[in-house]
């Protein structure tokens, strides 16, 4: 099989797309890459449809042996890139011919790092997106991570729309000011809770993952108003436990929650969630709807691929 070697995968390195849409409604998660804006540009910049699989590196990224020619581009969080370990850049079209091994290691801020290849990366669809859902065992390879000795196929695509692209990704610190509406159940935070909760500080828990990021810090007392019903919730949603410590959900969240919708996070703000990592900070900015709208308006309108996320 012509394709890449999987030499070590690194801490969870998964196949992704831009998420199966239209199916939460029978309780599938949309997935998909956690930061679909890094996602899109590695294939931007290959001149690739915006929705082409690519590798999604947590933390740390694997160790790969290409077994046929290929151009890469590595987007998202500055995971020192090595060619036959030679360093390379990011956000750059490179080159790479086969038998050689392309090394993602740690990066000091900033979650996830995306690997797009010129050629499309083999993986199971399943409802229309080969995204990996772990805890469904669904898409990608087999529904799981990587893992060292597999092969991975990729499908041949006319090198005539291949170009040599350059762009930049986005910088990322360890301290995050993330703008935010009001949920639907934001009138049953406290007074108190709704006038501090742009000046509490939060740090994102160890137990964090694509489900949702767990925070630590000041409790938000709920007025008690009675049981809730269970209402839809996606990514960005910003649920109130009964403890009162917020929790962020991610891309494979479920598809119902039963806790205070409080807050949801503005679209324009919505791909930086897959790259917040443990320890970092996190601080709320509450602006309204149409704030929001004309945020995201004014991204798209720089980066025109945008709008079809």
């Amino acid at each position: 099989m012509q394709g890449l070697e999987v030499i070590s995968s690194g801490l969870m390195t998964t196949v992704q797309d831009l998420g199966r849409t239209g199916w939460t409604q029978i309780g599938v998660p949309v997935s998909g890459a956690g930061d679909p804006f890094s996602a899109a540009l590695a294939n931007v910049l290959l001149g690739k449809d915006i929705n082409s699989p690519v590798l999604e590196c947590t933390l740390s990224g694997p160790k790969l042996k290409l077994l046929m020619n290929q151009q890469i581009v590595i987007t998202g969080a500055r995971m020192q890139l090595k060619v036959n370990n030679e360093v390379a850049r990011h956000d750059t079209v490179i080159d790479v011919e086969a038998g050689s091994t392309i090394e993602i290691q740690s990066s000091k801020s900033g979650c996830r790092s995306y690997i797009a290849f010129s050629d499309d990366l083999e993986a199971t669809n399943f409802l229309g997106s080969v995204s990996t859902y772990e805890p469904g065992k669904l898409g990608g390879l087999n529904g799981r991570a990587l893992k060292k000795g597999d092969i991975i196929g990729l499908n041949s695509l006319d090198k005539n729309s291949i170009k040599s692209g350059q762009g930049v990704s986005p910088r990322f610190d360890n301290s995050w000011i993330i703008r935010v509406t009001d949920g639907p159940e934001f009138n049953r935070l406290s007074s108190n809770a709704k006038d501090s909760i742009e000046n509490l500080e939060y740090i994102i828990s160890n137990d964090s993952n694509r489900m949702g990021i767990r925070l630590e810090g000041p409790s938000l007392a709920i007025n008690e108003s009675g049981e809730m019903i269970s209402g839809p919730v996606f990514t960005g949603t910003i649920q109130c436990p009964e403890k009162g410590l917020p929790i962020l959900l991610g891309p494979d969240a479920q598809t119902l929650g039963g806790y205070p919708r409080i807050l949801q996070v503005a679209k324009v703000d919505r791909t930086l969630i897959g790259q917040m990592r443990p320890g970092d900070q996190l601080t709320f900015q509450r602006i309204s709807v149409e704030e929001a709208e004309k945020l995201w308006l004014n991204m798209a309108s720089s980066f025109p691929f945008l709008s079809k996320i």
